[in-house]
């Protein structure tokens, strides 16, 4: 990570980005001026050894929604993608058993799908929650990043399941925007704006559904393959991120370092090793996310200081200010 706390290391698929490269000329966009001067080319983007830091990736995207002349550029992008503009991850959803083993795969194999967010799954009996989680604290692009997420899901859930297939609900925890409407018009589902969150619900009942296109065979050689570049991709960013999600499933009651070394499968010990050769500490994991996550909340006005400082684990609003000062040098009505 750089001061700013941002991945420098290229370890991003391009995916999505080449599928905004691709579409750019047909938003009057010279696809070009999207990758000036940032290290690559709109060529590199083709080439399926190609990673890009998370620098890179932001600054490529705040790029297009500066040029791009339509408002819900995320939207417009995410609903156009297939299942296939995840690579071979998607191929490997495809030829899964059910609904639900091609979700698992996706949530599992996320990394490896260009996501710029990250992901998490929620089940109960009746409901599946998928949330989306900023890595950074990029709040002019997590719009954009939310809408390409969201936009696509439901076009790869069609692909696997059928076009009967709908959200129970979006919710979205930045303001309405002037284009709600396209929102509703595609989701055909509510989608509420200004929550604490960013989710899409569906029916629990999904996750049993059959894959007409499941073929076990095929199966097996995509995850061969799947296996195969996670071996050859640096694992330590993984690992991190791995602690990182864990963490991120309940902020409000962060685990111990006991905890997330248990549902790691590893001893407290190994976990402790595993960071230091990491250069980390559990702590200052715990404190990017807790400081990532509120500068988001701090964006949204109704939400006061203290009920930030629970959102993000501290039990009071006092221990929440002196931490916030700490990790920016001022205190947190100051970031407002």
């Amino acid at each position: 990570m750089d001061a700013t706390g941002q991945y420098t290391i290229a370890n991003l698929q391009v995916y999505m980005l080449r599928f905004i490269a691709g579409m750019s000329e047909d938003l009057g966009i010279d696809p070009t001026r999207l990758c000036m001067g940032l290290g690559f080319e709109v060529a590199d983007l083709s080439n399926p050894d190609c990673r890009l830091s998370f620098r890179q990736a932001s600054a490529m995207i705040r790029r297009a929604i500066e040029l791009s002349p339509e408002q819900g550029l995320g939207l417009r992008i995410g609903t156009a993608e297939t299942i296939a503009s995840i690579g071979l991850v998607g191929y490997a959803m495809l030829t899964s058993p059910t609904f639900g083993d091609a979700i698992m795969l996706g949530m599992k194999m996320q990394n490896y799908t260009g996501a710029l967010l990250d992901f998490d799954v929620e089940q109960n009996e009746n409901s599946l929650t998928l949330y989306a989680i900023s890595r950074f604290h990029e709040p002019d692009i997590e719009m954009f990043l939310v809408e390409e997420a969201f936009g696509s899901f439901p076009k790869v859930a069609q692909a696997l399941v059928g076009e009967d297939f709908r959200f129970n609900s979006v919710e979205l925890s930045y303001p309405r925007p002037a284009y709600a409407e396209k929102y509703e018009q595609f989701f055909k589902c509510p989608v509420l704006f200004g929550q604490k969150r960013n989710a899409v619900v569906c029916d629990a009942s999904w996750l049993a559904r059959p894959l007409a296109t499941y073929d076990p065979l095929s199966n097996r050689q995509a995850l061969e393959v799947l296996q195969m570049t996670v071996s050859q991709e640096d694992t330590g960013a993984e690992f991190i991120e791995s602690i990182e999600r864990i963490v991120r499933r309940d902020l409000r009651n962060p685990p111990t370092l006991g905890q997330v070394a248990a549902q790691l499968c590893m001893s407290d010990r190994t976990l402790r090793r595993r960071l230091a050769e990491s250069g980390v500490s559990y702590q200052a994991v715990l404190d990017n996310i807790r400081h990532a996550r509120a500068l988001a909340l701090l964006s949204t006005p109704r939400l006061s200081i203290e009920e930030i400082a629970y959102e993000v684990g501290f039990s009071d609003s006092h221990n929440f200010r002196r931490a916030f000062k700490r990790w920016t040098g001022h205190g947190p009505r100051e970031s407002r």
